[in-house]
């Protein structure tokens, strides 16, 4: 049928696609999360011949499946109040997901008539989503989205995108509201735009800015902002095309060079256009200046002769504008004081960031690149105003997030610039210093952390050699968030109007105060899951002392797992104990003596985990189980590693007592409620087996000396191959663990 009615199958697909959804079909089960992947698989591979029939469908399931859902205030959605509405939410984002990968699938553009139709009825639903309020982690997943649903949408559809933003900038220079509706103006920070079309949007605003409103202002000027962002992570290659030096008696490099002069030009009058409108203020508008630097910083000839106006030859008038605006960005930064100061220092140390962050997406190795020479004309003044303890940056509570965000700009590109960045360590590091410089600088490890997107930004292995002051400041966090849990549970329970304002006040204070190191506490634990030799790297260190720092690193992580008011932070702790208990990493625990530092360390996590399951103080237990199954298949390939040595410092009374304990949890776990925890348990039994094979064939000493109950243990994992539970589904769960 899919050959000979292709469009006809395609239709029965989307419709059992969409009966397949939970708002359709209820909460998904195992089997139906299946179905419903095999037939988002099979719409993605119709949807490169039949794109047209297959975006309609989805259009139309997605417009459905909106329109079910109830308004609540302010006309945003709900997504957590029924099951019906957590249903729909689940469906939207299996339909946005489902789009997007379609969209990624089209090779090159269009000019169908039928699918620019499509898109332009999809766009509808996509901005709604996108311009949906950030209240809920939901909302924030579908905005995401959507947002890469309309990302990818652009790319091949940029036309159909840019003329209904370029529409909408036209209604506004004719609408005489005071607060217009300004959301499609936003599209603009989540499209796909190439050099190409961001010199065609930044025309669009130079001839429409001036008739537009101030509300209207600062979504346009924010908006271009993030596009251009926007547009160096996914076009670094031609933001550095940019930032050459062309030779123009070079006539292959002609087209390179009117593209730059193109940008350069329309990136002047938008500077000019941005500056005659904050001039004719009655008071000095700084809210451009983010824009402003960005435009100049994609006009590297005209910043050239600007900074070196002194030097060589005086400025061009034409760039008067600019060389006072530079000028007022220096002085902004050494401004201090009276309230009038205050905006301009505030505007000077946001732009500042944004110009030492663009530097980053410069090779280094180019460092008489002029967008260098103005950053180190500034960090001094930077650095030292947004990393004083003595006095801690702040705009005001509103700006807290963002001012965080901009530190950590700050901190990531003096690290990929090394430029101060070991005096900015050093006071993130002070454990007495504010709990916001320690979390901006493990925001910014793990960011540093993540996989570079550009050869020349360096590595965290830089970091390493101060692993043992972020060990320092995990523990410390660690204690201040568990001592703090058992006295806010205490204070909770004090009735609030019994206290007088003072001490509302300082009770509140103190809840803030646990907020952010318990938030300090869990980008520590995920920063360890992505790098654990942050937090291993002991050069120099004696032996004994290494395997103390482990021990306390892993016990610390170990408490987290069984943490039932932290569920977040338990979920990386188990992820980074897993990591560390990868064979590379254990041998790190202490290089001297690896194996016996396993045998010590790992049994007393093992023996700790095993105590609290055993007790039943732990509630999600099937996935503890899980978990210790997958630290026991990571266990015995260090072992494997490491056979001829296997049995070194095993013989210690806490390796023994950890086995029992483990055994003991398996036996008890045989008589779950939950078939699932009896299969993982039954699994687990094979990996003791294993573990005893392993250890008895470096010594040759017989299977059932390590483990007595070793073929009792063989058949019952055996079992685990094939049970039939009660509804009569067949559950395969032999744990594959040489896989």
């Amino acid at each position: 049928m899919g050959t000979q009615k292709p469009e006809e199958w395609a239709n029965l697909l989307i419709t059992r696609f969409e009966n397949e959804l939970p708002c359709r079909a209820g909460s998904q089960t195992t089997n139906s999360r299946i179905n419903e992947q095999e037939n988002r698989k099979f719409l993605i591979q119709i949807s490169r011949h039949r794109f047209s029939l297959v975006i309609s469908g989805l259009t139309k399931i997605l417009q459905r499946v909106n329109d079910t859902l109830p308004g609540t205030g302010g006309g945003q959605r709900s997504f957590h109040n029924t099951d019906q509405e957590r249903n729909c939410y689940e469906s939207i984002i299996i339909v946005l997901d489902t789009l997007e990968q379609c969209l990624a699938n089209q090779p090159k553009d269009t000019s169908n008539k039928d699918e620019t139709m499509n898109v332009k009825l999809l766009l509808r639903p996509i901005c709604q989503f996108i311009n949906i309020s950030n209240d809920s982690l939901q909302h924030v997943h579908i905005k995401n989205l959507a947002s890469k649903v309309l990302f990818a949408l652009s790319l091949n559809f940029f036309t159909a995108v840019f003329n209904r933003i370029s529409d909408h900038l036209q209604e506004l220079t004719v609408c005489n509201e005071e607060n217009p509706d300004c959301s499609d103006i936003e599209l603009i920070q989540h499209i796909n735009i190439d050099v190409d079309r961001l010199i065609q949007i930044l025309n669009e605003t130079v001839q429409k800015y001036k008739l537009l409103k101030k509300s209207a202002h600062t979504v346009l000027v924010n908006s271009l902002e993030r596009a251009i962002w926007n547009w160096m992570d996914t076009y670094p290659h031609e933001f550095a095309e940019v930032q050459k030096k062309l030779d123009y008696s070079d006539t292959s490099k002609e087209i390179q060079k009117k593209s730059n002069d193109a940008l350069a030009k329309v990136c002047g009058e938008l500077f000019d256009v941005l500056d005659t409108y904050a001039e004719n203020k009655k008071s000095r508008n700084v809210a451009g200046w983010p824009l402003q630097i960005m435009l100049l910083i994609l006009s590297p000839k005209v910043l050239e002769e600007i900074l070196n106006a002194k030097t060589t030859a005086p400025c061009s008038p034409k760039h008067s504008r600019k060389k006072q605006f530079i000028d007022g960005i220096k002085r902004g930064l050494g401004m201090h004081g009276g309230s009038s100061s205050r905006s301009l220092t505030e505007a000077a140390i946001v732009t500042c960031v944004k110009l030492c962050k663009a530097s980053t997406y410069i090779n280094n190795l180019d460092s008489s690149n002029v967008i260098f020479t103005l950053v180190r004309q500034v960090i001094n003044d930077l650095t030292a105003l947004l990393f004083n303890i003595n006095k801690p940056f702040s705009r005001g509570q509103s700006y807290i997030a963002q001012d965080i965000d901009m530190m950590i700009d700050c901190f990531v590109s003096c690290f990929r610039n090394r430029l101060h960045n070991d005096e900015i360590t050093k006071v993130c590091l002070n454990l007495t210093a504010p709990s916001t410089y320690q979390f901006v600088l493990v925001s910014s490890l793990y960011r540093i952390a993540t996989p570079p997107k550009l050869s020349w930004w360096p590595e965290i292995n830089l970091v390493y050699q101060r692993s043992a002051e972020l060990r320092n400041l995990f523990t410390d966090t660690l204690n201040k968030v568990t001592q703090s849990y058992i006295s806010h549970t205490t204070l909770r329970m004090i009735p609030s109007f019994s206290m007088k304002g003072k001490e509302q006040g300082k009770y509140k204070d103190r809840g803030e105060d646990i907020a952010s190191h318990r938030n300090l506490l869990l980008w520590m634990v995920r920063l360890i899951h992505t790098d654990p030799m942050l937090m291993l790297y002991n050069p120099g260190k004696a032996g004994h002392e290494i395997q103390s720092s482990t021990l306390e690193l892993i016990n610390g992580l170990v408490s987290l797992v069984h943490q039932p008011t932290m569920p977040d932070i338990a979920n990386e702790a188990m992820e980074a104990l897993l990591v560390l208990h990868h064979p590379d990493k254990i041998k790190s625990w202490n290089p001297e003596a690896p194996i016996k530092t396993f045998w010590d360390i790992s049994s007393q996590a093992l023996f700790s985990i095993s105590q609290k399951l055993i007790q039943h103080q732990i509630v999600n237990y099937t996935d503890i189980l899980k978990w210790l199954r997958e630290i026991l298949v990571r266990r015995n390939a260090f072992l494997s590693q490491n056979k001829d040595y296997a049995n070194v410092g095993s013989q210690i009374a806490i390796c023994k007592q950890a086995h029992i304990k483990l055994e003991v949890v398996f036996f008890m776990y045989l008589w779950s409620v939950d078939m699932e925890s009896v299969l993982v348990a039954l699994s687990c039994f094979s990996l003791l087996c294993e573990e005893a094979d392993i250890r008895c064939g470096s010594d040759e000493v017989a299977v059932t000396c390590l483990l007595p109950n070793y073929h009792l243990y063989i058949e019952l994992a055996q079992t685990s191959t094939a049970l039939i539970t009660a509804s009569g589904e067949s559950k395969m769960c032999y744990y594959e663990h040489n896989q």
